[in-house]
């Protein structure tokens, strides 16, 4: 992940909008922590494909070099009108880390999701937030009693990275009261029920 820093600060109905999608993918294909994006994937009909199936190596090479900042590229996705669906493409050339390729994968249905049709800094904002609340959603970690970001990490399956970063957002979702948005109350109800082994 590239420095947050220079990110843009998304709109506060934005990270809104985000997050409802999010709850209503866990309330709809009813999910449990840890989430596993490419089951989500599969769900959604979706095909999630890695760059070591590719044996052009023009085209590897074309992946796999530098863009201006200096990173090789995570991930993409596209719609494939011959299979009438979403394809994703996740780099497991330059890392097997679970995790990281889990961020990947639900980044990119980040993008599918909130219908992002081009490359631009205010999308892979968007997507990163996507990934990061979909699998640590602010009302769980308290529910699952996580008391650090390593709690995050084991409970969640989330590098400690991601898990620092969504500790921090945590954090900030805690001093402003919490649960307080319906859809938060909508999803702390569920997960409430699924740890008490209810539907």
């Amino acid at each position: 992940m590239e420095n947050d820093l220079l990110r843009p600060i998304l709109p506060k109905q934005l990270y809104d909008k985000i997050e409802e999608d999010v709850v209503n993918l866990y309330l709809d294909l009813k999910l449990t922590v840890p989430i596993r994006p490419y089951d989500i994937a599969n769900q959604l009909h979706f095909i999630v494909k890695h760059f070591s199936e590719i044996s052009n190596e023009e085209v590897l090479d074309i992946l796999l070099s530098k863009n201006n900042e200096g990173k090789t590229r995570d991930g993409f996705s596209y719609w494939n009108p011959e299979f009438s669906t979403y394809v994703i493409w996740v780099n497991d050339l330059d890392s097997t880390y679970k995790p990281r390729l889990n961020f990947t994968v639900m980044h990119e249905i980040g993008h599918i999701r909130m219908g992002h049709r081009c490359d631009s800094l205010l999308a892979e904002t968007i997507g990163n937030y996507y990934a990061a609340y979909a699998l640590v959603p602010s009302p769980l970690p308290d529910l699952l009693d996580c008391s650090s970001f390593w709690d995050i990490s084991d409970i969640f399956d989330v590098s400690m990275q991601c898990a620092f970063n969504c500790s921090t957002r945590l954090s900030n979702w805690t001093m402003c009261g919490g649960t307080t948005k319906s859809y938060e109350r909508k999803l702390t109800r569920y997960y409430r029920k699924v740890l008490e082994g209810g539907d």
